[in-house]
């Protein structure tokens, strides 16, 4: 991995930043997800597409309609941990992982709130992580993820703010527990410390699991309300399924 994409150039600018969206079957987001990436402002912006398998035509739609995004398609669907572990591999394999967003599908980027996290995250150098403020996308007033706790004891994983007014809480960088793979900001050292997902975990707990080992490793996860993303939560697995229900049950006695 080169120096030039984990340090910032001259005065003022920014590193380039890979972003690894993964895909499966998600034709209907990849639009709002992929546009608003390129439209977000950011002045060195890579975007993997890593498809794990999708049986719909996510992959030739995301040619003909986005043709500067990379794709990697799996051989099989990966899931969540796996898909991303192969996006990691191929941008080590090109040796460009220095600064890498992990990021979902179902997301939608503001423009200039990569800007921010990245500034933010540059200037706490004991951070090797970041997240930005998440907000419903069906409410953007509304909070999903405005920082991480993990119960040192019970091993549950909580949400700040979830589905509180995003309006008057604040918006200065602080240090959590765990940051929401759902955009996760990575540098070259927690990459080095940490090189993957645990694939042990069929869905969910995978980054709470990542976070705790990257903190381990010695690194910190800098939470950044200032930037802020918004989520179309649960488009994959459903809000309230009994299958969401049994994999986080399942997740939390692993973690």
């Amino acid at each position: 991995m080169s120096d030039s994409a984990s340090n910032p150039g001259p005065a003022g600018t920014l590193p380039r930043l890979d972003v690894v969206v993964l895909n499966w079957n998600g034709r209907d987001v990849l639009e709002d997800c992929l546009g608003s990436l390129q439209a977000s402002g950011y002045p060195d912006l890579r975007i993997l597409m890593v498809d794990n398998a999708s049986t719909d035509d996510s992959v030739a739609w995301c040619r003909a309609r986005f043709p500067d995004v990379d794709i990697v398609v799996a051989d099989r669907n990966l899931r969540w941990a796996g898909g991303n572990n192969l996006g990691l591999a191929h941008l080590r394999d090109r040796g460009i992982a220095g600064h890498v967003l992990i990021l979902n599908n179902d997301t939608i980027i503001p423009a200039g709130s990569l800007d921010t996290l990245m500034a933010a995250f540059l200037d706490r150098p004991e951070a090797w992580a970041a997240t930005p403020r998440i907000c419903f996308a069906s409410r953007p007033d509304r909070i999903w993820y405005d920082g991480g706790r993990v119960g040192r004891f019970t091993g549950w994983v909580r949400h700040a703010g979830i589905r509180r007014p995003a309006a008057g809480r604040s918006r200065a960088p602080r240090f959590v527990d765990y940051g929401t793979g759902c955009a996760l900001l990575l540098d070259r050292r927690a990459l080095d410390a940490v090189p993957g997902f645990d694939t042990g975990y069929r869905l969910y707990g995978e980054d709470t699991d990542y976070c705790l080992r990257l903190r381990a490793a010695g690194g910190r996860i800098l939470h950044v309300p200032a930037a802020t993303l918004l989520h179309k939560v649960s488009m994959s697995v459903g809000a309230g399924s009994p299958a969401k229900a049994y994999m986080k049950g399942r997740s939390h006695q692993r973690l």
